[in-house]
């Protein structure tokens, strides 16, 4: 037998065979470290008790400095970022999240409070408002 038929046969490789390899490997990590920044959403809850409008989101493993509540007008933003890197590996990894509910009346700073327990952040804006009017309607 001769030693050429014991030999496997190698197909051709495409002139481009490795740069699309590399290109592959490149948008394949360009992925990867795009999904630890996209915004992921806050899962949130929002009830009303007698007096009080309550936004509970559910923000697990998040510290409270890793946490920013903003109140625009009657809007209430909640935003979380946990961005860490290792030295050794250069390599920076962040997640990011947010979540703005509109409320339906002028959020008022000084009387809304906020408790972070067990990864839930449990707001209560107080419901009365001097800014808050109701109009009659005629019959």
């Amino acid at each position: 037998m001769d030693n050429k038929d014991n030999r496997s046969v190698r197909p051709e490789r495409h002139p481009f065979h490795g740069l699309m390899e590399q290109m592959d490997a490149f948008f394949n990590e360009s992925a990867k470290n795009f999904n630890t920044l996209v915004r992921r959403p806050i899962n949130v809850r929002t009830y009303e008790t007698q007096s009080n409008l309550i936004v509970e989101a559910e923000l697990p493993g998040y510290k409270r400095d890793q946490i920013q509540l903003e109140i625009i007008g009657n809007q209430l933003r909640i935003a979380v970022e946990d961005f860490s890197s290792n030295e050794q590996e250069k390599n920076y990894r962040g997640q990011r999240a947010e979540r703005t509910i509109t409320i339906p009346f002028t959020i008022s700073e000084k009387e809304t409070k906020a408790d972070l327990n067990n990864g839930i952040l449990r707001i209560t804006i107080p419901k009365k408002n001097s800014s808050r009017r109701f109009i009659d309607i005629n019959d």
